[in-house]
């Protein structure tokens, strides 16, 4: 029997990313690995963030046609990492470890804005920023995630608030 012939590889395509996703990628990315870095230790952060932007490259073309790409590119995103690190780690940074364990367990705009502000030291506009959320919106889950956290709060909404997953944030 003959050996198999050599193989030559099959050339890559070039792939050229939109302008627009390389924008997002430059606003975002930064932030987006912070997060990662939270919830995972190096290499596994890179690999996982780089997995879920190109879940968003994937679907680019119909993000960029929704009323707010940033809150789904976010959503995407911060679904991924979560589900690969599970909460942050001790280490991540000092407020995180004398967190209550029971404080992480928050839907997910209220973890989400915890680990982005209170955990990495984003302002309030940054972390608006980042998740696609106003700005009224991540202050009141900062304050309903605090109120949550106190002992003895048992889960509850804020005084004269409905308790309820946030429109636009995934259910968990």
């Amino acid at each position: 029997m003959s050996p198999a012939p050599a193989r030559t590889p099959a050339r890559r395509p070039a792939i050229t990313l939109p302008p627009a996703f390389e924008a997002f990628c430059a606003l975002y990315c930064e932030r987006y690995f912070g997060y990662a870095l939270a919830h995972l230790p190096e290499p596994d952060a890179s690999r996982v963030l780089g997995e879920a932007m190109g879940e968003v490259a994937v679907h680019w073309a119909d993000l960029v046609r929704r009323p707010n790409p940033a809150a789904c590119a976010w959503a995407l995103v911060s679904a991924r990492i979560r589900q690969r690190g599970g909460g942050p780690r001790p280490g991540a940074g000092d407020l995180a470890a004398r967190r209550r364990p029971e404080a992480l367990r928050q839907p997910a705009l209220e973890y989400d804005a915890f680990v982005l502000h209170d955990v990495l030291g984003h302002s309030v506009a940054e972390t608006a920023e980042v998740m696609g959320e106003e700005a009224s919106r991540v202050r009141y889950a900062l304050a309903a995630g605090r109120h949550r956290a106190r002992p003895g709060a048992g889960g509850t909404a804020l005084p004269g608030r409905a308790a309820g997953t946030a429109r636009n944030t995934p259910a968990e």
